[in-house]
This record gives structure tokens, C-alpha cells and sequence, in this order.
């Protein structure tokens, strides 16, 4: 039977986060026009969450493995048994505001060049829209920012500002929708980013290099608890340390298509004794072979 859409959730430990949103998708599911499965990807989850979905979930399709590979990988592993035209990714801490998915594909199929289709993400914890942002090259490395003149603290302005324009942006991991046989043409999200922090927006980039952008659709909304798992898993310190680290490993591997990025050897080679001195040692590897590897 063709499946139109594959819902697919990644999980580590989400126990407690789970039985929120599950019901909110399926209730979305149950009404749509169109063919469609749930598949939580547990990324070896130490709690009781397979035995909690198996109990009071058994129409979800649960994919397990017996390491905990990270987000990205974790990813990968439901999208290879996905069997929709179409992938929706959905961070365990999200919470629905009505039906996302049926807007999202249709702005796909009305966009031939589009990989991916975005609700706007309002980050609860942040008080702000995350994902209205664009790669900013300063001081010899890519950060994330609000595309300037975005009011993404203002919801009702965001979305006024936004109607009716393309509303191209970078990927954001927490919550989205593409093609599926683009996400498999790419390969997915990359392993070299370790368990999180920019695997999302390096795949993105490598979409854009076929002609393929990521789209907002402004009329739709869902709110995002914002790195329940990872805070859980890394701490703060742990956080910072793989943003730092795989800003780094993302330059490394979009340098090309980043051009120009004036005097990065030169910044990564000053930014090394602040590394060292903050603690941050993992970023140190990724800027020697920045500094000394082979000029893009």
C-alpha cells in the first residue's frame, strides 16, 4: 500500500515526554486524507519508555538498536524503516497546535525546489521563535542568528512579516518535513556530528547544493520545550562544548559552499589558547584541520 507520510520520533529516555505528544499526532493522523505511520526511533533508552509504548502505543512502529548513537544517527536509523513518500521529524518535547502535518506537505507539493517544510518552532524556554535564522559567518566561523528584521519574539508580527513571502531559512532539527528520496539521496544526517548540534543545518546546506531549499510555512505552529533530552544527557558544559566542537566540524565540511570566510585560519589559530584555557578541548581537532588541511 503506498504510505504517503512517515511521522518519525526520536527518543532517548523520553518516558515521561511521550505520552503527551503521541496522542496529539495520532489524533492529527487519524483524520487526514492521507496514509501515514508513526515510528519512534529509541536511541537505547535506559528508562522504561519501550515497555510504557508497547503498552498504551500499539499502533506505533517502534525501531530500537543496541547503542545509543545520537540524534542524527538515531534519525537515520527510523528513516531506513520508513515507508512514507514523505518524513516528518518530531522532537520528543514538542507539543502540537493542531494539525501540522497537512499544511507542510501541501507547501511541499506546491514547491517543487523545496527539500524541507517548517512550522515556525516557538522555543517556550526562549520566548522566541528558533528557527526563522540564517548562517552568519564572523570572526572565521558559522554561527546560527534571526535573519535581521525578523520580530521572531513576537509571534503575531513573525507571521505578519512572513505571509506571503518564500520564508527560505536553515534547517532546524526539532521539527520538520521533507522528500524522502532527497533525505536518502543525501544520506541522511551525517555521523561526524557526534549525538547533536548542527547535523540539521549541515543537512540543509547539502540540500541547498542541489538546488533544494528549506521553506517556513508561517500558519503553522507548534511549541518546543526546548532540549529537554540533551540537557538531560550533556548538562550545560556538555552542551556547549559539542556546539563549539561541531561549528567547527560543519565549517570543515561546508567550507566551499560557505565562501568566502576571510582569515578563518588565521581566527581558529587565535581561538585555540581560549579553547584550551575554557576547557573546550574537543573543538581544538576540528580547527587544526581547518587550519591545516587542504585550502577549499
Amino acid at each position: 500500500m503506498f504510505m504517503r507520510l512517515s511521522v518519525i520520533i526520536p527518543n532517548y529516555n523520553g518516558e515521561r515526554l511521550l505520552p503527551r505528544l503521541l496522542p496529539q499526532i495520532l489524533a492529527c493522523l487519524s483524520t487526514a486524507p492521507h496514509t501515514s505511520e508513526v515510528i519512534v526511533a529509541d536511541d537505547a533508552s535506559t528508562d522504561s519508555s519501550i515497555v510504557m509504548l508497547q503498552r498504551e502505543f500499539p499502533l506505533v512502529r517502534i525501531v530500537t538498536g543496541a547503542a545509543n548513537v545520537g540524534f542524527g544517527s538515531n534519525c537515520n536509523r527510523g528513516a531506513s524503516a520508513a515507508k512514507g513518500e514523505y518524513i516528518a521529524f518530531v522532537n520528543s518535547d514538542i507539543v502540537l497546535e493542531g494539525d501540522p502535518f497537512a499544511p507542510l506537505l501541501a507547501a511541499l507539493e506546491a514547491t517543487p525546489d523545496a527539500f524541507a517544510a517548517m512550522p515556525l518552532v516557538y522555543a517556550a524556554p526562549l520566548k522566541r521563535v528558533e528557527n526563522v535564522q540564517e548562517i552568519w559567518i564572523s570572526r572565521g566561523l558559522p554561527w546560527l542568528r534571526a535573519i535581521p528584521g525578523m520580530p521572531v519574539e513576537d509571534l503575531s508580527a513573525l507571521q505578519s512579516v512572513l505571509a506571503g513571502t518564500a520564508n527560505e531559512t536553515a534547517l532546524c532539527g526539532a521539527f520538520f518535513v521533507c522528500r524522502r528520496d532527497v533525505f536518502t539521496k543525501l544520506g541522511g544526517f551525517s555521523p561526524a556530528f557526534g549525538r547533536a548540534y548542527w547535523e540539521d543545518v549541515d543537512l540543509g546546506c547539502r540540500a541547498k547544493a542541489l538546488g533544494m531549499k528549506t521553506i517556513i510555512v508561517p500558519s503553522v505552529l507548534v511549541r518546543h520545550e526546548h532540549s529537554q533530552t540533551m540537557d538531560a544527557v550533556l548538562g550545560d558544559v556538555g552542551k556547549r562544548r559539542r556546539m563549539l566542537c561541531n561549528q567547527a566540524v560543519f565549517l570543515r565540511r561546508n567550507l566551499a559552499s560557505l565562501k568566502p570566510v576571510p582569515n578563518y585560519r588565521l581566527y581558529l589559530l587565535l581561538r585555540i589558547p581560549q579553547r584550551i584555557i575554557s576547557g573546550d578541548g574537543c573543538a581544538i581537532a576540528p580547527y587544526l584541520s581547518l587550519i591545516f588541511g587542504k585550502r577549499a
